[in-house]
């Protein structure tokens, strides 16, 4: 989209009824989640282990969760409140988004929490063995 159709669109929302403006949101949420499911069902395909019975398993509970756990008929802002977006390596090994962005550090890095600062950086195998053998005692 470039800037032209950008401020187009902009200038629509604003001429937007408040009705109007949360059943655009509410469709714009559908489709971005529809686009999802897109992406997951192609990336299960590209699996040679994962069948089409399974992809479609795995997708029926997929709506099923949707709809029945978390009861959203329809995917809207309200029903996403509160949900983080999550990197298939945060899913995968299990991290918060915190946890994700330290795994990550390559470099120190300063951390600010209230009036306190702190120092984040991956340890070097010494400090790992020390913690270790502290650990142990």
């Amino acid at each position: 989209m470039d800037e032209n159709q950008k401020r187009r669109v902009f200038q629509q929302v604003k001429g937007m009824k408040l009705s109007t403006f949360w059943s655009w949101m509410n469709q714009l949420h559908t489709r971005a989640y529809a686009l999802g499911i897109e992406h997951m069902t192609d990336a299960m395909s590209c699996h040679p282990r994962i069948s089409k019975p399974m992809r479609n398993q795995v997708l029926l509970k997929a709506e099923e969760i949707r709809e029945v756990w978390d009861g959203l008929k329809m995917v809207t802002v309200d029903g996403t409140e509160g949900t983080e977006y999550k990197t298939a390596d945060q899913i995968a090994r299990g991290f918060d988004s915190t946890e994700a962005a330290i795994y990550k550090l390559t470099e120190p890095h300063m951390l600010h929490i209230g009036d306190k600062k702190f120092v984040i950086r991956p340890a070097t195998e010494a400090e790992i063995q020390e913690a270790e053998t502290y650990e142990h005692r």
